[in-house]
């Protein structure tokens, strides 16, 4: 096993082991110390990884957001709707925390190295979305004029922005509902009429 293998294993281990303690006995409740044991590495290896317990639970949130992509275009259509409860859903998980979502963006952004991981997360989410725009257009729910990569650029764009904002306070409605009223628009944009 190569070092970038060896770190990407630890890192596994200690979201495994912290998604189990949360699941467990709740995200409040779960210490830093006990991820680490858990886990099997030292407090300071922790750190490497994740600046704070509240990061671990939105990379968690993250990945079963993208779990969820995932399985969407594995299910039949209409999409919209089920894109637009999977982003509410999403939006109202990840807002409970006004903090964790503030520190998720500097995080993306603290160094290259985090800045090439967020564009690496995004790249696979913008590859997960493809197929489902895809489809979409084959069954006629989507129009064909824009091309699915370009409506999955589009999708990820939203999503950040609509972040920021709220993060920045710039707008007083829930995370999920401007995400909800963001991605409402844009189908509206993109299904064939």
């Amino acid at each position: 096993m190569n070092r970038e293998e060896k770190k990407l294993e630890t890192k596994n281990r200690i979201l495994d082991a912290a998604m189990c303690l949360f699941a467990e006995q709740g995200f409040e409740a779960t210490t830093v110390a006990q991820i680490t044991e858990a886990a099997g590495v030292a407090k300071g290896t922790f750190f490497n990884y994740f600046k704070t317990k509240e990061d671990v639970r939105g990379k968690l949130d993250k990945l079963v957001a993208i779990d969820e992509l995932i399985n969407l275009k594995d299910k039949p259509g209409p999409y919209a709707p089920r894109f637009l409860a999977l982003v509410k859903t999403l939006g109202d998980s990840m807002a409970v925390n006004h903090s964790m979502l503030l520190l998720s963006i500097q995080g993306m952004l603290a160094n290259n190295q985090n800045i090439e991981e967020s564009k690496e997360g995004f790249c696979f989410v913008i590859d997960s979305l493809v197929p489902i725009f895809e489809k979409g257009q084959q069954t006629g729910e989507f129009t064909t004029t824009i091309p699915a990569l370009t409506m999955a650029h589009i999708a990820t764009q939203i999503y950040l922005g609509v972040m920021l904002n709220w993060v920045m306070g710039i707008t007083k409605d829930s995370f999920g509902d401007q995400l909800l009223l963001s991605f409402q628009v844009f189908f509206e944009g993109i299904l064939k009429k």
